[in-house]
């Protein structure tokens, strides 16, 4: 027994526990999504439905598992850092390398509806940080914006004309019990990934000497984003390009709506002081460039490639502003 409390405290299985939780999210993630799906066409719910709710919400699954169990563990600074980190690398990282390799069309919804709330969001939550404290109250009022932005999707939805062809021939119906099951193995799956994240970076960062603000800022979050980073990379290759950028806007509104939100309402959440005199403003600098990037001109609504290397340098900036400062560098 005492061998393996021993491997399991050891430095080596703290990466490996890091690997595995990440691999446990993406790929338990990416079935909770696939069921999910099979789910809502069994009850013949419309792809557009889907795409703005199960989609969206179902690839930000691993940021709110991580972020719930950071907190409840009492490292509030891992579910805020993973949240500023994965909506700085949604927006940099997987926006500057999907238009890299591909034009991004913009829907002008996107610009006048998403964009807005995501800014509203962003700033609700800069402003929250003031006092390095995430609230109960301030966690409703993101709750409410996230209530807000779902109305207004649903909204546009209806009035909007259905671009949906009718198939020729009736879509393949999954077994709804099968279905069911896979969707609650995958959310286990979830918590078993969130888990092992949490408690690799953790260690990983006691054992560095860094802060869990910044493993969460850089690890956690991007190993979180890998479902939006997939989902992005593989609409660009298939070339379903509506759904990249409003997917991306969509779930950096759920992170910090709901999963700051709703955490923040389970446990109120005390930031580091770094999170507000540093990650936020390259998150607020993130969202002005994108705004920037999409902002029509002569009518254009796309995101070009050298807009996309922009993105990319922006996030390359972030690590190496982090760098210079010295806070890769060990705690004394």
């Amino acid at each position: 027994m005492d061998g393996i409390l021993n491997i399991l405290s050891s430095e080596p299985f703290f990466y490996v526990a890091l690997v595995a939780g990440i691999a446990l999210l993406v790929y338990a993630g990416d079935w909770v999504v696939k069921s999910s799906v099979w789910v809502a066409e069994y009850f013949n719910v419309s792809k557009l439905i889907i795409g703005v709710t199960i989609v969206s919400m179902g690839t930000s699954l691993p940021e709110l598992c991580v972020s719930l169990s950071a907190a409840l563990g009492g490292s509030a600074n891992i579910s805020i850092g993973n949240v500023v980190g994965s909506n700085i690398a949604n927006v940099c990282l997987i926006l500057g390398i999907t238009a890299i390799i591909i034009t991004l069309p913009i829907a002008r919804s996107v610009i006048r509806r998403d964009l807005m709330i995501l800014l509203a969001a962003t700033l609700l939550f800069a402003f929250s940080l003031i006092d390095s404290e995430i609230n109960i109250l301030e966690g409703i009022f993101m709750l409410l914006l996230m209530v807000l932005y779902m109305y207004l999707t649903f909204k546009s939805a209806k009035l909007e004309p259905s671009s949906e062809e009718p198939d020729t021939e009736p879509a393949k119906k999954h077994n709804i019990w099968l279905s069911f099951i896979i969707v609650i193995i995958s959310c286990a799956g979830l918590i078993a990934g969130s888990e092992l994240l949490v408690y690799g970076a953790e260690n990983i960062a006691r054992s560095l000497g860094v802060s869990d603000r910044v493993i969460a800022v850089t690890v956690v979050a991007i190993g979180t984003s890998l479902p939006e980073l997939t989902t992005s990379i593989v609409a660009a290759i298939k070339k379903e390009l509506d759904i990249s950028v409003g997917n991306i806007i969509g779930s950096n509104i759920f992170n910090i709506c709901m999963i700051i939100g709703l955490t923040s309402c389970v446990t109120p959440l005390e930031a580091e002081e770094n999170i507000l005199s540093f990650d936020v403003w390259f998150l607020l600098a993130s969202l002005l460039l994108l705004g920037i990037t999409v902002f029509p001109i002569k009518g254009k609504t796309e995101i070009v490639r050298i807009e996309g290397i922009l993105l990319l340098l922006l996030y390359i900036g972030y690590y190496v502003a982090m760098g210079l400062t010295g806070q890769f560098a060990a705690l004394g």
